[in-house]
């Protein structure tokens, strides 16, 4: 949207590796604070502008649709980097719980989202763990290789900081893959009023429902692991992959949902 490249020109615009798997979502209005604020897991009503934050997406049952970092670019403009695979599903969603609201909802055209592992010479988001991300044109964004996004997916893996896909979508209540405490500063926002499955997702927090939880975990198969797998460990202990990605040995290094001891 060209009103959001125009506020981010001094922040988020910059050379780097434009990400096959992520797009940008926008949201524009006059209600687009008071709309997310409803519809996610944290507090967007704390965002300055020029700031960011992890989010998540859940449904009825606290089950995570998507998580992304969103953008404050303007008052009543921002911006989710999310994974491609769930951006439809996410867009049409949100869409369809819109209703009078004033907010326009759409998948950019003209900005991509732009990856670095090294620490850029403007600002960027910085997701910790030498990650950033920042928003540039589509047009002049350099695409990443498979090998950069291979060693971008490896350190956000050992960074514990997990993505759902559409291989994962309602598979997770937050606390079951650390998005309440994912660094920096946490998804989850207890405090800021109703989401969308946000009793489930409150009981599990202050009752200690959830019995299963993030680990990170070398996995040893002949076969080809994907996210959404089940999984047998090195202890015998079953998982449910998130996210996997393969090692030059042939192993595989993931973040998998398990049962607590």
């Amino acid at each position: 949207m060209e009103s959001i490249t125009s506020a981010t020109s001094t922040g988020f615009l910059m050379s780097g590796f434009a990400s096959p798997d992520h797009v940008v979502v926008t949201f524009s209005g006059v209600d687009a604070l008071s709309f997310l604020q409803s519809q996610l897991t944290n507090d967007v009503a704390a965002l300055a502008v020029g700031a960011w934050q992890w989010q998540g997406y859940c449904s009825a049952k606290g089950r995570l649709h998507a998580t992304f970092a969103l953008i404050r670019a303007a008052d009543e403009q921002f911006a989710a980097v999310l994974h491609q695979s769930v951006a439809p599903f996410f867009t049409k969603r949100l869409t369809m719980f819109r209703l009078r609201s004033k907010v326009v909802i759409e998948q950019s055209a003209t900005m991509s989202a732009v990856l670095h592992l090294e620490a850029p010479a403007a600002a960027a988001i910085d997701l910790s763990h030498s990650r950033w991300i920042s928003l540039q044109d589509t047009a002049s964004a350099a695409p990443a290789n498979p090998d950069f996004m291979q060693r971008w997916n490896n350190v956000g893996i050992n960074a514990l900081q997990p993505e759902i896909t559409a291989a994962t979508n309602e598979m997770f209540v937050p606390q079951m893959i650390g998005w309440d405490t994912v660094v920096p500063k946490g998804g989850v926002s207890f405090s800021k009023g109703c989401y969308p499955g946000q009793e489930v997702v409150a009981r599990a927090h202050y009752r200690g429902a959830v019995k299963r939880h993030l680990e990170r975990a070398t996995v040893q198969s002949a076969a080809a692991l994907a996210a959404g797998q089940v999984v047998t460990l090195a202890d015998g202990r079953e998982a449910e992959i998130c996210n996997v990605v393969q090692r030059v040995d042939g192993s595989y290094n993931a973040l998998v949902v398990v049962a607590a001891l």
